[in-house]
């Protein structure tokens, strides 16, 4: 059996279907064989980093895992931002790269270069994988193919990367094998790897002295809250913690890749966490009034609970429950006191909740329950509106009623900028609607490829929402969409600038504008007339007219592309002061309001 043939049919059989990537010399045996599989699709991209973000897409709707492919050098390096995207958001993608053939090679030490269009990638791809390796004999593809999803889809998921020489791909496999050992497979591991050998959950023996510590912090507190993180990664899991938390009356706040784990409609849904732009009503309910924070699956990072990361809930209890061995060791509160740290898998601790809860074991309904909710509704209700009067928060108005026509589809991919934190502020997503953010890389460019990802993960339409600078980045795409009458909207809210960077620079550079607006080097295209170059329906509004004319056209079949021209001077708001708590934002709330809502 040819080697990529092997290749193509393992991830067929691991149910990856689709396969993205951009075509070259050195990448050619492997998707000859994708064509010639009758259960895989070929995808192609116009530049490799779209067909990287469309795999972190698939990953991201799918709840599964993706491949994404290219050839040697250039092509190599142009997927390493998706790459990297994957890494820090826990998404197992499968990674495969061409090379030149291994006789190639002169082992020359310090040589700068062993052939044309050749590239040490697996050196620059290991700090943003959890595995990568190059195959330098035919007979180690299938040990090294099984080991890597094995990887890539337990523990804390990620990305792995498989470098594949010319001459390798089309050499032959004599023993084919699509289930390997698993215990065969961490013995293998070379130094360095993540041991992935307990993390499916059954040898972290963690498991139960979490369920434990996390009742008996429970039987206590009087303020609880949920912090749910992408860290709960599976659709049972959220559907149980969310029972759970309907059983006993616990408010869930989530980070901004969770978001879409609750519907924005549900009682017990507080917002998403934020050190700088979080919901208002989230921050203060979390870092002011919770005596409780059961943290799953969630990094609390700077971006999430602020710089001051000492200051961050400093008199409530904190019990985390995370995978990863590395976000455990950062003590939140100062010297870890009131701080317990469970490494385990959140599938499995919320398990052995829900096992004691509906088991007949449960706790007694605390008096607490009641009473702590309604604090929580009424911090949301004064501080929301709070935020619905402030005139600049125009925007927020504006992505809400567009969540409402897009309630439809089946993932909103959301790019990097303003937009981003209008979306995750005030898009309503609806029960089972994905919103695909990147998070940790925060990547510019990310939405549209990801939204098509995400189109052939679901197989239902899809939209995506970028900003003017997000989406040029990756505007090649168009083609993409038109050749493959992917049915995607296309939303661009076009404000003539990098919003984010302006903010900033005109609170702290003077307002110097270097690089971030029309008069200092930086433009926009007109996109509804580029759409229509590619074939695409296009049209242009401004934000005004919003209301009456997005209703219209996102309703039309197939594709679209909606550019809705706002103004210049866009701001993200609320938005935290460095140094101030993070539950204080501006512009700040009357001091009535604020005061009152501390005592409650």
């Amino acid at each position: 059996m040819k080697l990529t043939d092997y290749i193509v049919e393992f991830l067929v059989r691991k149910g990856i279907h689709d396969f993205f990537g951009y075509q070259g010399t050195m990448i050619a045996h492997f998707v000859d064989s994708v064509e010639k599989n009758p259960e895989a699709v070929n995808h192609s991209c116009y530049n490799e980093q779209g067909a990287s973000f469309a795999a972190c897409g698939y990953a991201q709707a799918g709840d599964g895992c993706a491949c994404a492919y290219a050839t040697s050098g250039p092509g190599a390096v142009n997927l390493l931002s998706g790459v990297a995207d994957a890494y820090f958001d826990s998404l197992p993608v499968i990674f495969l790269t061409g090379q030149l053939n291994t006789y190639e090679y002169a082992g020359i030490p310090g040589l700068r270069q062993q052939g044309f269009q050749e590239i040490d990638i697996i050196s620059m791809a290991r700090p943003v994988t959890k595995y990568c390796v190059q195959i330098r004999e035919p007979e180690e593809i299938v040990e090294e193919l099984n080991k890597a999803y094995h990887i890539a889809t337990t523990g804390r998921k990620g990305p792995v990367l498989i470098d594949l020489p010319m001459n390798i791909q089309r050499s032959e496999v004599l023993h084919p094998v699509y289930e390997w050992n698993v215990e065969n497979l961490c013995a293998a591991e070379e130094p360095g790897v993540e041991n992935t050998a307990g993390n499916a959950g059954e040898n972290i023996s963690e498991n139960a002295s979490a369920v434990a510590a996390i009742w008996e912090a429970l039987g206590k507190a009087r303020c609880p809250v949920i912090l749910m993180g992408h860290g709960v990664d599976n659709r049972e899991s959220k559907e149980r913690l969310l029972r759970f938390a309907e059983k006993y009356q616990i408010p869930i706040i989530t980070s901004v890749l969770a978001k879409s784990a609750i519907s924005s409609d549900h009682p017990l849904n507080f917002g998403c966490i934020g050190g700088a732009y979080g919901h208002r009503y989230a921050n203060m309910i979390a870092n002011a009034k919770s005596d409780l924070l059961l943290c799953f699956g969630i990094s609390l990072g700077t971006r999430q609970i602020g710089v001051k990361v000492h200051e961050f809930a400093k008199n409530a209890e904190m019990i985390r429950i995370d995978i990863d061995p590395y976000n455990l060791q950062r003590d939140i509160h100062e010297n870890g006191v009131n701080e317990k740290k469970f490494r385990a898998n959140t599938a499995d601790v919320i398990q052995g909740l829900w096992e004691r809860t509906f088991s007949g074991r449960g706790l007694e309904q605390p008096e607490r329950d009641e009473n702590w909710v309604s604090i929580c509704r009424t911090i949301k209700e004064k501080l929301q509106a709070v935020d619905d009067s402030t005139p600049e928060r125009y925007p927020n108005r504006m992505v809400e009623a567009l969540g409402e026509c897009l309630r439809s589809v089946s993932a909103i991919a959301v790019d990097v900028g303003q937009h981003m934190v209008w979306c995750y502020q005030s898009l309503k997503n609806t029960e089972g609607q994905k919103l695909l953010f990147s998070g940790g890389h925060g990547a510019m460019g990310y939405a549209l490829p990801a939204a098509i990802g995400a189109y052939y993960a679901t197989k239902k339409p899809v939209a995506c929402i970028c900003g003017d600078g997000a989406f040029q980045m990756n505007i090649q795409e168009l083609q993409w969409v038109k050749r493959e009458n992917i049915p995607i909207k296309m939303i661009i809210m076009n404000n003539g600038a990098l919003g984010m960077i302006r903010h900033l620079q005109k609170d702290y550079f003077d307002c110097l504008f270097a690089g971030t607006t029309e008069d200092c080097g930086f433009s926009s295209c007109d996109f509804h007339e580029v759409a229509k170059a590619y074939g695409i329906d296009g049209l242009r509004i401004s934000w005004e007219e919003a209301a009456e004319k997005t209703p219209v056209f996102l309703e039309k079949e197939g594709s679209g592309l909606l550019e809705i021209l706002m103004e210049q001077g866009t701001f993200a708001y609320p938005k935290t002061c460095l140094g101030e708590p993070i539950h204080n934002q501006q512009p700040y709330a009357p001091k009535d309001v604020y005061e009152e809502l501390l005592e409650l």
